[in-house]
């Protein structure tokens, strides 16, 4: 049995084919979700926005976790964070930057759009004392341990006699 190709290239699929919105819709959700750039999220003004899932490492010391995120063309200024007990969100807005020239473009791989990254602290932290900075495109948010938190402790199980 001959096998028929589904890609563009194989000149079966062809946009006058009524399922060649469907086609290039799901190859964009694919290479989305492969490529960690992000998920689709609603049409506003005739245009597919994408939520963006910056990519995060957490590490920790005896003093302290380390948050960094990776948020490439992002200002300072356009990211939000909150601590909410043991809840930290990273939330914010890659903005599309507006030429006046009109551009034909081939393909577009940049994602721009809202993000927002959110993940349970697992220790009592020092909330006065954390701090946050961005350089060179990485997001860098340091939680100072709460040292005055009490220490595993452990519970002594009785068992009825009879």
């Amino acid at each position: 049995m001959a096998r028929t190709s589904l890609t563009p290239l194989g000149g079966h699929l062809m946009a006058s084919d009524p399922f060649w919105p469907l086609h290039q819709g799901m190859n964009r959700l694919i290479d989305d979700m492969v490529s960690g750039t992000g998920m689709p999220m609603a049409m506003r003004q005739g245009r597919e926005e994408t939520m963006i899932m910056p990519q995060m490492n957490v590490s920790e010391t005896d003093t302290e976790l380390r948050i960094t995120a990776e948020l490439p063309g992002v200002a300072d200024k356009d990211v939000d964070i909150t601590l909410d007990d043991d809840v930290l969100t990273i939330s914010g807005e890659k903005k599309l930057e507006k030429k006046e020239e009109r551009e034909n473009f081939h393909f577009v791989e940049r994602s721009f759009g809202r993000f927002q990254r959110s993940l349970r602290i697992p220790h009592s932290v020092k909330a006065d004392k954390v701090e946050a900075s961005v350089e060179n495109g990485i997001l860098t948010v340091i939680l100072p341990k709460n040292t005055e938190q009490e220490k595993v402790r452990h519970i002594q199980v009785h068992g009825s006699t009879h």
